[in-house]
């Protein structure tokens, strides 16, 4: 039951980025909410499980989002399988442990994203791409967990203890 709500609240979270986030722009970026909440619930789950839900709900982001089909999948899945195996050696309920969390996936995501869909597009310079994706992009997403962790840090610790 508990994987179910999961996953709905996951797609819930895609029709909100959809629809609200992606037009709401932060330093010229909007927030990825899928990113920020495979990110925490991954320090919670075991490694099968949080990839098999960042597999299912990534290709539900690209199917909804209009991307190249099966890369938040593959970012999604890497991200929640190298996070819940250090959640036995990290310090959860700190909000520094968060905000480094989501930098670094946050970088991931940059990264693959710059080398898949940097040589489809081609849309912007190496210097746009290099502060957006590597500077901003990770900046804002940090920021944004910070706030999404904030919010829903009863609930997330209610995760930890089922």
């Amino acid at each position: 039951m508990k994987r179910i709500l999961l996953f709905l609240i996951g797609i819930l979270i895609v029709i909100i980025e959809g629809s609200i986030t992606n037009y709401v722009d932060f330093l010229g970026v909007s927030i990825n909410l899928l990113l920020i909440y495979i990110t925490i619930i991954s320090l919670y789950l075991e490694d099968v499980e949080a990839s098999i839900l960042a597999i299912l709900l990534g290709f539900v982001k690209d199917i909804a989002m209009g991307s190249l089909f099966g890369v938040n999948a593959l970012v999604l899945a890497v991200v929640a399988y190298g996070i819940s195996n250090l959640k036995d050696k990290i310090y959860k309920n700190s909000y520094i442990t968060i905000f480094a969390l989501v930098f670094i996936s946050s970088l991931i995501d940059s990264i693959v994203n710059i080398i898949l869909l940097g040589s489809v597009y081609q849309t912007y310079d190496i210097l746009t791409i290099f502060i957006k994706g590597i500077c901003t992009i990770p900046l804002v997403n940090s920021i944004g967990s910070l706030i999404f962790y904030f919010v829903f840090k009863d609930s997330i610790l209610k995760l930890k203890k089922d």
